[in-house]
């Protein structure tokens, strides 16, 4: 589209002038370029969509529920892998910021004769990632709720069962409906909230971590690789590791699919993104190092919670069971 042609649209556009920042008009005339109406409301600005990215990553929560082998080598491995792709994913969402994302970019970009197959293709493996993203999110937090209720009350060991982790996980999918759909009017508040809960939350747990347990020392932490599971190599057995740290980034591409509710999208949402992998890839990794050199024996750990051995190590390390169950708390109430 040539410059006469975006100013004669400008012109007859009739949201230009529907905000007195401009940066509804901005949005909105970005909108029209791509072939779309503006629907949505514009909620969110830079803080509180900063907020959602972060709390869609949770990466300190996912990181502290990981296995020990490799966890900090392969954290940095995948969190610098990460912000390769996100880089590359904010440089297309500056310049078509809708909430489709990454379908409506292959099908922009892709050859002519094959666009509209590999558009489809696309937008069915995004849902398909949704779908899983829904689904292992519920299932962990519900299973968390069990490895809290176990810690309290060891004796739920030998009455643990499977389908408890199944009705707790639907629970857990509605009560996140419910939410989004009572109080979308207000989300972009309450991600504000959940913002400043997430970084206190990070203090609540990793202080008492670090102050009250017994310290491991630095060759043990950066020095020890495991291979628990007989692989045949120990590069083998990394790489396999690996898969807890890639769980921590998920959702990274959040605020993407918000774009059409984001004031100023096309700057906000590369900034969210970005920012957002930062400042939660920094938090995950000094998690993930402060629960190493807090780690103890992991056989206890594990006997004590075979499921969730982090809540026996934050047990061990506190030398308080409440205490413990308020640091684990903390984790389900962000996952």
């Amino acid at each position: 589209m040539d410059t006469d042609a975006l100013s004669t649209e400008n012109k007859q556009s009739p949201v230009v002038a529907s905000s007195p920042s401009g940066y509804a008009s901005k949005d909105d005339v970005a909108l029209a370029r791509l072939g779309k109406r503006p629907v949505l409301k514009r909620n969110f600005g830079f803080m509180t969509i900063l907020g959602f990215s972060c709390t869609v990553l949770i990466t300190w929560e996912a990181a502290v529920t990981g296995g020990p082998a490799g966890l900090i080598y392969g954290f940095i491995v995948v969190w610098a892998g990460t912000l390769s792709v996100f880089a590359t994913l904010s440089e297309l969402v500056s310049m078509a910021p809708t909430s489709g994302g990454q379908y409506h970019w292959v099908s922009m970009l892709a050859p002519q004769s094959s666009r509209k197959f590999l558009g489809y293709l696309t937008g069915w493996l995004m849902l398909a990632g949704w779908q899983a993203l829904v689904a292992s999110g519920g299932l962990v937090t519900g299973t968390l709720i069990q490895g809290i209720i176990l810690l309290c009350n060891p004796d739920y060991l030998d009455k643990m069962q499977n389908w408890h982790g199944t009705l707790l996980f639907w629970g857990v999918v509605l009560i996140a409906f419910a939410i989004n759909g009572a109080i979308g009017s207000v989300l972009a508040k309450f991600e504000g909230l959940v913002l400043i809960i997430h970084l206190l939350g990070f203090f609540a747990v990793i202080l008492p971590l670090l102050l009250l347990s017994e310290h491991a020392s630095s060759a043990e932490v950066f020095g020890t690789f495991l291979n628990l599971g007989g692989w045949s190599t120990q590069g083998l057995s990394f790489s396999i590791g690996i898969i807890g740290n890639v769980f921590a980034f998920l959702g990274g591409d959040g605020a993407i699919h918000m774009s059409e509710e984001i004031r100023n999208a096309p700057v906000v949402v590369p900034w969210s993104i970005l920012t957002g992998l930062v400042f939660n890839g920094a938090l995950g990794l000094a998690m993930v190092i402060a629960t190493l050199y807090c780690l103890g024996d992991i056989d206890v750990a594990l006997a004590d919670n075979p499921r969730y051995p982090f809540m026996a190590i934050f047990r061990s390390a506190t030398g308080s069971t409440p205490g413990a169950a308020i640091m684990s708390a903390v984790v389900i109430a962000m996952s």
